[in-house]
């Protein structure tokens, strides 16, 4: 297996002290010359550990807390930071838990079914369908949750609907993910199946009155229900940024601002505050995790270069040349130009300065810059803009909004004023009087 971390260097540390396993406190390397890992959120010297110690923490601590509807977090999450391992370290834990249960578990009793749903539930999350490999593994563990499906329908010792509607979805996501591979012979086969366990698992939450995991759901079928008929997903913007809203403020209230699934929760409700147009919301939404994370799990955290990556995207203004419709191309900053119409008469033209055109996947070293005249730049929809310059209704000047719509009959633009609520207010405003807004204003205190 593929050591998750090298050994601690200079950088790692604030002071002189040498970092040692938090479990064993030794300095050096395992019996069998492993070094330290460590990818979490810890910091400094901190939670530095060797692979096979955690691995014999984490079964001690599953061993001690077994019990049905327990979260079991000593394969998934540090103990020190209390936040999720992520990268080689997670999929060597997760391969770990697996073994653990099968070598110290039958699947004979609510015990150990119990125990081998979790482990193989988890693993999942980590199956790759794009990998041979990985896709011969998810056939398995399909069949051993298969298995925990049918001794739960028949023991009566506990309640089973968590790890029901889990290995349900378990099940579902693997099938959905063949299912939409390209080219995949038995699409349809794994599509229909993964219907199946969704409406399953749906059936499970609406018993038990979880209307977030019910809606969820829903939108699962949906996407396969399109796939299947080959047609275009239609999606309702507004009832899924109700959705994306009520799952982020779940998991703020339950979790914390500061844990992953929070930020990754936050980061799909920006998203969906975007495809309704309101990207100045969902700018400083991002902005606002991207600071959380930095400060929670540190710059190079997965979910901290995620949330980079998302705000460099939201922070791209994008604009087209009239004269080339179907392109895009990315407003980069405003320039004024001295032009001599004539000998006596010289007058400044502003200015855009341009990046493109982009291609789908972007490409930056064969995109262009170059500058292009204001009149001949049309704002794409959902441009953040400034209003500068109107005579007559003055109180708008440096108001800010976002482009909406544009209406051809009265070569206006429709502009949606935003605030932290979402009120919105569209205008129809002529294209002189709006400039782009390269960076938003500070949020004013409440």
């Amino acid at each position: 297996e593929t050591e998750s971390a090298a050994s601690p260097t200079d950088n790692d540390s604030n002071d002189d002290e040498a970092p040692c396993c938090w479990l064993c406190l030794a300095e050096g390397p395992d019996a069998s010359g492993k070094q330290f890992v460590r990818d979490c959120s810890c910091r400094g010297s901190s939670g530095y550990a060797h692979l096979s110690c955690i691995i014999g923490y984490a079964e001690s601590a599953e061993s001690d807390t077994n019990r049905v509807g327990d979260t079991r977090n000593a394969f998934i999450a540090c103990p020190n930071c209390k936040q999720l391992y992520q990268n080689e370290l997670r999929q060597d834990l997760s391969k770990a838990r697996v073994r653990f249960a099968e070598r110290d578990y039958t699947m004979d009793n609510a015990e150990g079914v119990a125990m081998h749903a979790t482990a193989v539930m988890n693993r999942m999350t980590l199956i790759d369908a794009e990998k041979q490999y990985d896709r011969i593994e998810g056939k398995q563990i399909c069949t051993k949750l298969q298995h925990v499906l049918d001794f739960t329908k028949t023991d009566k010792s506990r309640s089973w609907a968590q790890i029901q509607a889990s290995a349900h979805m378990s099940i579902a996501t693997f099938h959905l993910r063949m299912g939409m591979r390209f080219g995949y012979a038995e699409w349809k086969d794994c599509l229909q199946t993964a219907k199946e366990h969704y409406e399953m698992a749906m059936e499970i939450y609406s018993n038990e009155k979880d209307e977030l995991s019910v809606s969820a759901t829903e939108k699962m079928i949906a996407i396969i229900n399109a796939r299947l008929d080959g047609v275009e997903r239609q999606v309702d913007p507004e009832a899924n940024l109700n959705m994306e809203r009520k799952k982020y403020k779940f998991y703020l209230d339950n979790l914390g601002q500061n844990h992953i699934t929070t930020i990754n929760a936050g980061i799909s409700y920006a998203q969906a505050l975007s495809d309704l147009c309101y990207t100045i919301v969902a700018e400083r939404y991002v902005a606002k995790l991207h600071g959380i994370s930095q400060r929670a799990h540190g710059s190079d955290h997965n979910c901290t270069v995620e949330l980079l990556t998302c705000l460099k995207r939201f922070r791209e203004r994008r604009v087209y040349i009239k004269s080339r419709p179907n392109e895009t191309f990315q407003a980069l900053r405003y320039e004024e130009s001295d032009t001599n119409d004539d000998d006596d008469d010289q007058t400044q033209k502003r200015l855009l300065v341009l990046q493109g055109p982009i291609a789908i996947p972007r490409n930056v070293a064969t995109e262009q810059t170059f500058q292009q005249d204001c009149a001949n730049v049309s704002f794409a929809i959902g441009t953040p803009v400034i209003f500068q310059g109107l005579i007559v209704t003055t109180s708008l000047n440096d108001k800010i909004g976002t482009v909406k719509e544009f209406d051809k009959e009265t070569n206006k633009y429709a502009i949606y004023f935003q605030e932290e609520n979402v009120v919105k207010k569209a205008l129809g405003a002529e294209e002189q009087f709006l400039h782009i807004l390269f960076d938003l204003p500070e949020e004013e205190e409440k």
